[in-house]
């Protein structure tokens, strides 16, 4: 019998991340960016018909410690609630579906490019966007602080959207977040319509609450 309180999709994702980034974690640089080129996302490869796999294989791979680290410790935070909450089965399916269709949707937006991407996080983001709209009132500590998962996701998008916006040519490739976000958003709704439509109408509320607080609190700071 399978307890409540098991996760094993989620505990296999960060067993494989951590071991694969232990194996590589003194590889020479160049045989490190030989492999990044085979199981990296690279655009370029990946829509020329070279390495479609790298779709699937560039979630398991980080580009360091700190990388490794915030992404496990969010998908742990967040996945083992949202997993046990919808099954193994449902989560799994979420969770790759997301940072596949990430991945291919910031391979058709940038073509051209030949920097290979690799990590989690299209597909953690996926999760994100489940847990806000399936689970908005679920306290988790994806942000270090507890807090429901409803503020945890408009946190996030809100600071994807203005990084992507600030720095569009930055390291960091914000779009497929971005990506992961929706297409995890549009699993949720199929995954359970009415409660996705109710965890919307709860981040609307949560948004414009934000907005007003923020406006109110730039009009003292204009007074004073």
């Amino acid at each position: 019998m399978t307890r409540k309180r098991d996760a094993p999709f989620t505990s296999f994702i960060v067993a494989s991340c951590s071991v694969i980034f232990l194996a590589t974690l003194y590889a020479p640089d160049q045989w490190f960016y030989g492999l990044m080129l085979r199981y990296g996302l690279v655009p370029s490869l990946l829509l020329s018909g070279h390495n479609p796999l790298s779709l699937v294989t560039h979630m398991f791979f980080h580009a360091g410690f700190q990388h490794l680290v915030t992404n496990m410790f969010v998908l742990l935070s967040v996945g083992r609630v949202i997993e046990r909450e919808i099954g193994t089965g449902k989560f799994s399916l979420i969770y790759v579906g997301s940072g596949v269709l990430a991945g291919l949707a910031h391979a058709a937006i940038n073509p051209s490019s030949n920097i290979p991407v690799i990590g989690a996080s299209g597909a953690i983001f996926g999760l994100i966007a489940v847990l806000l709209l399936l689970m908005p009132f679920e306290i988790t500590t994806a942000m270090i602080l507890p807090l429901p998962g409803v503020v945890v996701g408009i946190i996030l998008l809100v600071i994807e959207v203005l990084s992507l916006l600030s720095n569009p040519g930055s390291d960091i490739a914000h779009d497929i977040h971005l990506y992961g976000f929706f297409f995890g958003g549009v699993s949720a709704f199929i995954v359970d319509y009415d409660r996705a439509v109710r965890g919307l109408i709860v981040a609307a509320i949560a948004l414009v609450a934000l907005y007003v607080w923020v406006v109110y609190f730039n009009g003292l700071r204009f007074y004073f």
